[in-house]
């Protein structure tokens, strides 16, 4: 597919009910096959609402980037600042967080263009994100944006604990 024209923007709080559709219907893409129905929409119906994604789009710590092509949302990402996990041992640390490419757009430069944008704002200091540890091409992707795994955890969809990596980008403080 070839590149298209995008634009990057932060959302705001009148994004929230398309930031909630694109939601919805892209992070079936990023769970395992055989994933219940039921699973993904206890899921969806809790955590990819639009009152969910204006609670994001007003909270301090959170920004949203939102790529759109001719007024279509192609996708968006999340970056969260002060994120704590268990497995990442640094102070404050950012993290990168739902991103969601819809697949009309995959591969025309999308979830690059949105993973610059948040990186752009993280500079030198270090961030993780999680990926279902069976969503290769999602871990190709963000060892390529300079995230290696560190451990696994239970990321719960519905009912059903699925195990992801938590992934750990260190700029290199040699240079």
């Amino acid at each position: 597919m070839e590149s298209l024209a995008m634009t990057i923007r932060q959302a705001d709080e009148t994004d929230a009910a398309a930031l909630a559709e694109i939601g919805a219907r892209t992070f079936r893409l990023g769970c395992p096959p055989g994933t219940r129905e039921e699973d993904l929409a206890a899921f969806i119906a809790t955590e990819l609402t639009p009152e969910k994604f204006r609670e994001h789009l007003t909270n301090a710590d959170s920004t949203v980037f939102l790529a759109e092509s001719q007024r279509d949302l192609a996708g968006f990402l999340m970056l969260v600042a002060r994120s704590n996990h268990s497995l990442v041992q640094i102070k404050n640390p950012m993290e990168v967080r739902k991103l969601y490419v819809d697949p009309r757009h995959h591969g025309s430069g999308v979830a690059g263009a949105l993973m610059q944008a948040a990186l752009n704002i993280v500079g030198e200091q270090p961030c993780w994100l999680s990926v279902h540890s069976g969503n290769a091409r999602a871990i190709a992707f963000y060892r390529k944006w300079g995230f290696n795994p560190i451990g696994t955890y239970h990321f719960v969809v519905g009912n059903d604990p699925q195990e992801d990596y938590v992934m750990l980008r260190q700029p290199d403080k040699t240079r």
